[in-house]
């Protein structure tokens, strides 16, 4: 479980980029289904989320100008979940646990990319 919210961060942050850089060589775009817990706001899931398992948002980051991802995570249990909002709801898209959390590496290179602002874009 671990190896695949490892993975599915990754790929949440590697999806968002995609929109800016090419694809790595051999990339294939795919839609994968899997089962989703779904609120009609962010207000129910966050009130079961923090209420259940003691969680706090730790980041949030927007996947389009309408929609984005919000992570959260107890560090005393381990616990971490991913949610999509968008207009449409809240989604639980990602929860496990036996977290780790890891620091960017001393000099490590800047992004070869531009990343811009929707607004801009």
């Amino acid at each position: 479980m671990k190896t695949l919210f490892k993975w599915a961060i990754l790929c949440s942050f590697t999806l968002g980029l995609n929109a800016f850089a090419d694809a790595p060589e051999g990339a294939k775009r795919l839609m994968i289904p899997y089962p989703s817990i779904c609120t009609p706001g962010m207000t129910e899931m966050m009130s079961a989320l923090t209420e259940d398992y003691a969680v706090h948002i730790s980041m949030t980051f927007d996947e389009t100008p309408v929609t984005g991802i919000v992570i959260l995570h107890n560090p005393n249990t381990g616990t971490a979940a991913v949610l999509h909002v968008s207009e449409a709801g809240t989604c639980l898209v990602f929860s496990g646990q036996n977290l780790n959390m890891f620091d960017r590496p001393e000099g490590m290179a800047p992004p070869k990319e531009q990343v811009e602002d929707f607004e801009e874009s």
